[in-house]
């Protein structure tokens, strides 16, 4: 057994202060691909830290399978991961049968359409936040609306259930190891109750469309085919459920994560105020730095190399976002806030491959739009109290953080 690189890469607790940087830039230096043990008993996993190592998983499916899980570290036998499989714990050609009866409402001419509103949204935001007396939320405040109310527009959800769509993501990406002795609360995606309740909506979402069309993504959902035959009822209330989280979460946190750099970096928001044409870069700069997911899991499917490290069959390990994207073989200066940075080959949204973002140019939209909202309106940022982070090793994820915005002169 390889030496023990500490359980606290597992362990909520070792992440409660934020991102162990200096931690991960050790494992990089000493031990690119590092074993670990889990803290709750599980069996360990090898963690895939350097960006080049990262690249090489991402890209190579049918040794580094998805089917294992993705988003938890858990040891699932075949009947329960196949009863609670969404798409994202798929392989090619399963993954992208399913994801190509959604695809088109995301590419980028696709999602560009909702620019107009998505403005509407961010404006009405920034009404209410620039408007206050003192400081405001930069997750509930601001971070928080814009791509919850973005994605209930293109679900089609009332606006009245969007708190529910907020709760459910938060609930179902802090859900702890699964309880194995509880086999029906096993079968569920994350191993969570809460996932019923996304279920019972998505059912109600589909009942209210039956015998309507629209060219939307619920549309899809209902009416797309794979191999000649509609999804079944487990496809696409899974499906749904993915869509909830990974249109909501990642997003939201790289708002708030982006607010706070530049709070923290005041002299990068003035140049970005003043030069406007660095949205891009600027933009791609806050997705790297804010890394919302820290890592996702594959397991090896043929006893292969990773760089020098012999890898078996069934190991499991992840893929180490957080460290790839500060990974100094990669990036000039990667611990520094750079709106300029070009090019910036952050893995974010993950880096080629059949698992690439979904909703990436989505989410690339909703942040511009924000963020050249906010600096035509506001010149500056300051903290304006200590922050609560997600309790999650998974989630790069703030749950309140207190921002004081000065309104331009």
């Amino acid at each position: 057994m390889p030496a023990d690189g500490g359980k606290w890469l597992a362990d909520p607790w070792g992440w409660r202060q934020g991102v162990p940087h200096e931690r991960l830039a050790r494992l990089r230096r000493h031990t690119p691909v590092s074993w670990h043990e889990h803290p709750d008993g599980l069996r360990g996993f090898w963690s895939v830290n350097r960006w080049t190592d990262a690249h090489t998983v991402l890209n190579d499916p049918a040794t580094f399978s998805s089917r294992s899980g993705v988003v938890n570290l858990d040891d699932l036998d075949e009947e329960l991961l196949d009863v609670r499989r969404t798409f994202l714990e798929d392989d090619p050609p399963r993954h992208g049968e399913i994801r190509s009866v959604i695809e088109d409402h995301f590419t980028t001419r696709a999602v560009r359409a909702f620019e107009g509103a998505i403005t509407v949204l961010v404006d009405q935001v920034l009404d209410a936040a620039l408007g206050a007396s003192g400081p405001v939320d930069a997750v509930a405040d601001l971070a928080q609306p814009v791509p919850i109310r973005a994605l209930g527009r293109m679900l089609g959800v009332d606006e009245v259930r969007l708190d529910d769509l907020v709760r459910w993501g938060n609930e179902l990406l802090a859900a702890p190891p699964t309880d194995l002795d509880d086999r029906d609360l096993a079968s569920l995606p994350f191993g969570h109750p809460t996932a019923l309740e996304v279920f019972r909506f998505a059912d109600e979402m589909a009942e209210a469309r039956r015998g309507r069309d629209f060219d939307d993504v619920m549309s899809a959902l209902l009416h797309g085919e794979v191999e000649g035959a509609p999804l079944s009822a487990e496809e696409y209330r899974a499906t749904w459920l993915m869509l909830v989280i990974a249109g909501n979460e990642t997003t939201r946190h790289a708002i708030t994560h982006g607010l706070l750099a530049l709070a923290d970096h005041p002299g990068a928001l003035h140049r970005w105020r003043n030069q406007p044409d660095l949205e891009a870069s600027a933009v791609e700069e806050i997705i790297r730095w804010s890394t919302p997911i820290n890592w996702h899991r594959r397991q090896v499917t043929v006893d292969t190399m990773l760089g020098d490290v012999g890898l078996a069959a069934g190991d499991k390990l992840i893929v180490n976002f957080a460290s790839a994207n500060r990974d100094e073989e990669r990036f000039d200066e990667p611990g520094w806030f750079d709106i300029t940075r070009r090019p910036n080959h952050h893995m974010s949204f993950g880096r080629g491959g059949p698992h690439f973002c979904l909703g990436a140019h989505l989410a690339r939209l909703e942040l511009r739009v924000f963020f050249r909202r906010l600096l035509e309106r506001a010149d500056g940022i300051e903290r304006a109290g200590e922050v609560r982070r997600l309790h999650s090793n998974h989630i790069n994820g703030l749950a309140e953080a207190p921002v004081l915005l000065h309104l331009a002169g």
